[in-house]
């Protein structure tokens, strides 16, 4: 039998079908093969069974797109080592975990806050200690920051700190919009120490990935966030996500509203052309391997010293895009097997 693309799903997750599928991993699968002639299959990773799947896979796979969101696994380093091992024995990995552990973690905006793409007081705090140094002094400074967990999805891990005039603190989070109040500063730290995960000792992939990214709260997110859409290197659409009177998260789980519009609109020139160019200081951190298969770029609003529309990097997510309400996109995912 010849060589065939897999789709690894996970059974457990909110993101499966009727069937126990994610609804959009038939599709594509059928576009793959109605596109490049090679023949498909949707096999599902048990932790249990990793090594079973691993010969299997090695037998008989060209290639395989992980369709699993991370925050489903218990041991998601355990899951990026199967997909390495399954690179290291030639199979084409869809997206490489090497790829995958720099960009689809908060982190990154520290990395590249020194591009066009970032914000320049973007900090990443590892450890509590660091936390409890840096961060103080730049809530006094700007009255209002935003705390992203480093890796974390649909608004969890998210928190909205202001610093009110009597030195009480507001910590909002995204996820739920719920409120907590602390007394002073020191209320808070103290309470926030708990959100700092220890870091595992057999961790091959998530040494130092635990922690904090401090950013600049940007107002312009009552405005919605505007999401690029890649495959690859190529922007296949632009998403404006409009959040829910009231709230700072634009996500599906807090409620925010997606329009899927054509990148080639003029009002989205701009970003569309700072996503291009942007690829060039992604590249480094692709440590050899391509883009991601099907990846977004982020972006929320700020304005330039003129006045006019900035888009400053909020987020990169790879690890698992669904194109659950878009199926036609699965046609450009399937170009790429072509």
């Amino acid at each position: 039998m010849s060589k065939r693309v897999f789709i690894i799903e996970y059974a457990k997750g909110s993101d499966k079908g009727f069937d126990g599928f994610r609804a959009d991993s038939k599709p594509i699968l059928k576009a793959i093969e109605e596109i490049s002639k090679l023949k498909t299959e949707i096999v599902f990773y048990k932790p249990n069974k990793k090594y079973e799947l691993l010969d299997y896979l090695k037998e008989n796979a060209h290639s395989v797109i992980s369709r699993i969101n991370p925050g489903n696994l218990k041991e998601v380093d355990e899951y990026f080592q199967f997909l390495k091992a399954l690179g290291n024995y030639g199979v084409i990995v869809h997206t490489h975990p090497d790829v995958m552990i720099n960009l689809d973690f908060k982190d990154i905006l520290a990395k590249l806050k020194d591009t066009k793409l970032g914000d320049k007081q973007t900090e990443f705090y590892h450890t509590y200690s660091e936390f409890v140094t840096k961060f103080p002094a730049l809530l006094e400074s700007y009255k209002i920051r935003v705390l992203k967990t480093n890796y974390g999805s649909t608004g969890e891990g998210v928190y909205l700190v202001s610093l009110k005039d009597d030195g009480s603190i507001v910590s909002t989070e995204a996820v739920n919009n719920d409120k907590y109040y602390y007394d002073n500063i020191q209320e808070f730290l103290t309470a926030f120490e708990r959100k700092f995960e220890e870091e595992s000792e057999n961790a091959a992939y998530f040494k130092g990935k635990v922690g904090f990214v401090n950013c600049r709260y940007l107002p312009r997110i009552s405005e919605g966030e505007i999401r690029v859409l890649l495959v690859n290197d190529k922007i296949i659409s632009v998403v404006h996500k409009k959040p829910q009177e009231g709230q700072f998260s634009a996500t599906l789980f807090s409620g925010a509203l997606y329009k899927y519009e054509s990148p080639n609109e003029p009002k989205w020139k701009e970003v569309v052309n700072l996503t291009q160019e942007g690829l060039k200081d992604i590249k480094p951190f692709l440590h050899g391997q391509n883009y991601p298969l099907l990846w977004t770029m982020d972006y929320i609003l700020d304005f330039k010293e003129d006045g006019s529309d900035k888009y400053v990097l909020s987020e990169i997510n790879c690890s698992c895009v669904g194109i659950t309400t878009q199926l036609h996109y699965a046609n450009e995912v399937a170009k790429v097997f072509k």
